[in-house]
């Protein structure tokens, strides 16, 4: 196998923007749709150039993305039979050529049978939330972890601060967790999901000549520590930009 570059990227934020916050003053090109087929996520034109310029030039582009499956089919990523490698729910699953990677499923598999069950901790979190009259919508996605999304106070802010506090609280009895946390989304994630671990066995597996890793979110700098060199855009990573050195 040649040696070559990986690019590691996230996709949302980083690369492409919800409806809400995309600016439709500049060109735009749809990026992903919904369960409905409508269109939901753009990219900015210069940013499509740059991710279409990477993957022609031979660098190796790889999605690593909190998405699940069935929700990166939706993108136009998965259109690209060029992209060889994909990395999704926070690094739990990783693909090679569509297929899944059996090493890496069962090192993920071994790993949950030594912590709570996510149904259990399901239950407790429901229970939890409706003793602390909090409305949410909480699901269990895939087995992997368990999302929480602020459906109906969107982008109150001292509702997000509650659910983020009550989070904390609930999690230093669940010590095998952690909060991951991005606007009106939050997940409880075992301490072994982290896209950081599947970008670490991908590079230590096909040991590329240069990695660089793209991240908008301050948990994506785990993953993107481990690269050569870090992009970060603009106005969604601004928030946590002082912390690359």
């Amino acid at each position: 196998m040649p040696k070559r570059i990986f690019f590691f990227s996230d996709i949302d934020d980083t690369l492409i923007q919800t409806k809400r916050k995309t600016d439709f003053n500049k060109n735009t090109i749809v990026a992903s749709y919904t369960k409905e087929g409508e269109e939901n996520s753009f990219f900015y034109e210069g940013t499509k150039l740059l991710v279409d310029t990477i993957i022609d030039s031979g660098i190796t582009f790889i999605p690593t993305t909190a998405r699940n499956l069935a929700s990166y089919q939706r993108t136009v990523f998965y259109k690209n039979l060029k992209i060889k490698y994909i990395i999704l729910n926070f690094g739990g699953l990783i693909l090679l050529d569509n297929q899944e990677d059996k090493v890496w499923t069962k090192v993920m598999n071994d790993s949950y049978k030594k912590i709570t069950p996510l149904t259990k901790l399901y239950k407790n979190v429901l229970q939890y939330f409706k003793d602390n009259d909090l409305k949410l919508q909480v699901k269990i996605i895939d087995s992997y972890y368990i999302s929480i999304y602020n459906k109906f106070n969107l982008d109150d802010q001292e509702m997000i601060k509650r659910i983020r506090e009550n989070l904390m609280d609930f999690l230093d009895i669940e010590k095998d967790f952690y909060l991951y946390e991005n606007g009106n989304s939050f997940a409880i994630l075992p301490h072994f999901l982290n896209k950081k671990f599947a970008v670490k066995y991908l590079i230590n597996r096909y040991k590329p000549i240069l990695t660089l890793g793209a991240g908008d979110n301050i948990s994506d700098l785990d993953f993107m520590n481990l690269t050569d060199f870090k992009i970060v855009p603009k106005e969604n990573g601004s928030k946590y930009l002082v912390n690359i050195g």
